[in-house]
């Protein structure tokens, strides 16, 4: 019964500050010019007309698969470098320039500089790795980084096995930093993806819907789609806890 009263109370607060944020946009339209800034009804109304096409899946999906190869790929070269870097720090050093250069330059600069020289089909999938490799690594080396140190020398002497100390003592020191770097890399992958496709002009993709939108000065259309990348960016977010929430990492790599 509490459980039921809680999850009212969530979707009525939902409702309410839905309901302000549309208020306060359907404000800002009519003070506005509403071919500029359409309102709630006409961004909904080009919304639904969207949802009915066909077409409108099939550039989710290409642009969901986009940022799905993204992240798998950026999620495991950080982790496999990230241990790496963990436990040999020539290996550390010798990927400090590459961290802070991707930290640095403006995600812009990289979807430019790759669209000069690869496909641009390729572009957004390379910029979001680039995104996520960093987020992943350092939180990897912060994992490390946190392990006690006399566990560590305590091992040693003893002779543990370096495999068995590296899943009894940094695994689970690793988890929790590894599970928030995902949880940030999905929002970074998915707009970097999103700007990358708008930028590089790559058809058949949301990107390139927002672009054509600006461009044939389609303000609803440009709402209505992202209104569309807001609920699967939200959607990506959560599956990916609910994933980490059902996995049971923790219990696998508890220490004992």
């Amino acid at each position: 019964m509490m459980n039921f009263s809680m999850k009212t109370k969530k979707l009525r607060e939902g409702f309410l500050i839905l309901l302000f944020w549309s208020l306060l946009w359907a404000i800002i339209s009519s003070a506005t010019n509403s071919l500029i800034v359409p309102s709630p009804i006409d961004t909904g109304k080009v919304l639904l007309g969207l949802l009915l096409k066909g077409s409108t899946y099939k550039i989710m999906l290409d642009s969901l698969l986009r940022v799905l190869i993204s992240l798998l790929v950026g999620i495991g070269l950080g982790i496999i470098f990230g241990i790496l870097a963990g436990i040999n720090d020539f290996v550390k050093r010798l990927f400090q320039p590459f961290i802070l250069i991707t930290k640095a330059v403006p995600v812009v600069c990289f979807i430019i500089i790759l669209w000069l020289y690869i496909d641009k089909t390729l572009v957004p999938s390379i910029c979001g790795i680039l995104l996520c490799f960093p987020i992943i690594y350092t939180n990897i080396l912060e994992g490390f980084a946190m392990v006690d140190q006399e566990l560590i020398s305590m091992s040693f002497v003893y002779q543990v096995p370096f495999t068995r100390i590296l899943r009894k003592l940094y695994f689970p020191s690793i988890l929790p930093y590894l599970f928030a770097a995902i949880l940030t890399s999905v929002g970074i992958c998915w707009k970097a993806t999103i700007a990358a496709e708008v930028i590089s002009i790559l058809d058949g993709s949301m990107g390139m819907m927002i672009y054509s939108g600006k461009v044939l000065l389609e303000f609803d259309s440009v709402f209505a789609w992202t209104v569309l990348i807001i609920f699967c960016s939200l959607l990506i977010e959560l599956l990916t806890k609910y994933f980490i929430n059902k996995v049971g990492f923790y219990e696998r790599f508890e220490v004992t």
